[in-house]
């Protein structure tokens, strides 16, 4: 038996309910990027090779949930790999000689990747959530940024994001995202637009 004494705030403890990503596939948005110069409060970023994306589950039962994805932008470290694995999925440069990274073009990309919860050594009751691996067979069609800063996007049909002719187009379903589907030909996915 333990006995001891304690102080605390005279404040009621506050529960958070902070959800996370489950562990599984999902179909992430970059909601925000974090870097030395733009982050939230409290959240203090000391070196300028680290970039957080923000990344926030879109569709089905788990839709706004987040998770951080911690990006090394010095491509003379072995972290680079990561980051680049993250640029491939969100459709930007990953290869080949001095490409440009640019975190502004990343807002608003979206990819799919499996989460896994890793230990918090600070606090194991609250593992951190983390991508475990990107599925590179459902590319997702990216918006395309446009001279005035806005986004366009990239399909030409009301139906289609992927390149395979429009009126051979067979899809199922993506179980993640009920406005998604899927081309069974290329694994694309083919955004169902309201247009």
């Amino acid at each position: 038996m333990v006995k001891r004494n304690a102080s605390a705030d005279n404040e009621e403890p506050v529960q958070s309910d902070f959800e996370k990503p489950s562990e599984k596939e999902h179909l992430f948005q970059v909601a925000d990027v974090y870097d030395q110069q733009n982050h939230p409060d409290g959240f203090d970023i000391d070196d300028p090779d680290i970039v957080f994306a923000k990344c926030e589950v879109v569709g089905g039962d788990e839709e706004g949930r987040t998770l951080l994805n911690r990006c090394c932008i010095d491509d003379s470290v072995k972290a680079f790999y990561f980051t680049r694995m993250f640029l491939k999925a969100i459709g930007q440069k990953y290869k080949g000689d001095n490409f440009p990274i640019d975190s502004d073009e990343w807002q608003g990309k979206q990819f799919y990747a499996t989460v896994v919860h890793t230990l918090n050594k600070k606090d194991p009751a609250k593992p951190f959530a983390n991508i475990k691996e990107y599925n590179f067979e459902k590319m997702v069609e990216q918006p395309v940024t446009g001279a005035s800063g806005g986004s366009e996007n990239a399909a030409t049909s009301a139906k289609g994001s992927c390149e395979c002719p429009p009126d051979s187009v067979k899809t199922e379903k993506d179980p993640n995202n009920p406005n998604i589907d899927i081309c069974l030909e290329c694994k694309k996915s083919v955004i169902q637009w309201d247009n």
